[in-house]
């Protein structure tokens, strides 16, 4: 898939398929938000990969909506000397859309309980934990709950020289 076809179907993924993910796809994965540009090339970041599934389980539970976690083949917690920002988010794209290309669902979490995940997973106090992805396969379409969505139209949030 082009760059271009990958924006158009990614979407959030919250529900995964027992499949393992191959290491060397997550290595791929991780080393994408790697290559993230960051302002003044900072690189401000550090990755935590998860695979524990006792970990990916209490790690849900560090956010209201962070619940996926514990069902994903794999999370990548991001810490950063930063707090949650621009370039942190850019590293985060990355990753979802180098996993999407790979067949791989994602889907973000935002860790409302910093001090507690930091602990289950070791990141010093001195960073930032705001967010986490989850990672793996997912579901058949049919084992899906639908939802109603989509995008809003171009011309609606789309505007020329001025509003």
């Amino acid at each position: 898939m082009n760059v271009n076809e990958l924006i158009r179907t990614k979407r959030a993924v919250r529900q995964f398929s027992d499949q393992p993910v191959p290491e060397e796809a997550i290595r791929d994965i991780v080393n994408a938000g790697r290559r993230a540009q960051s302002s003044k090339n900072s690189q401000p970041w550090h990755f935590v990969v998860i695979r524990d599934k006792a970990t990916l389980k209490d790690l849900a539970t560090c956010g209201a909506y962070a619940g996926h976690l514990a069902g994903a083949a794999f999370a990548v917690a991001l810490a950063s000397t930063e707090p949650a920002d621009f370039d942190l988010g850019q590293a985060a794209a990355n990753m979802q859309l180098a996993a999407w290309e790979q067949g791989i669902g994602s889907c973000i979490a935002s860790i409302y309980e910093p001090d507690r995940a930091r602990t289950l997973l070791g990141i010093p106090d001195s960073l930032h934990l705001d967010m986490a992805l989850s990672f793996g396969y997912p579901l058949p379409a049919e084992k899906r709950p639908s939802r109603p969505g989509g995008r809003k139209p171009f011309e609606e949030v789309v505007h020329w020289e001025k509003w």
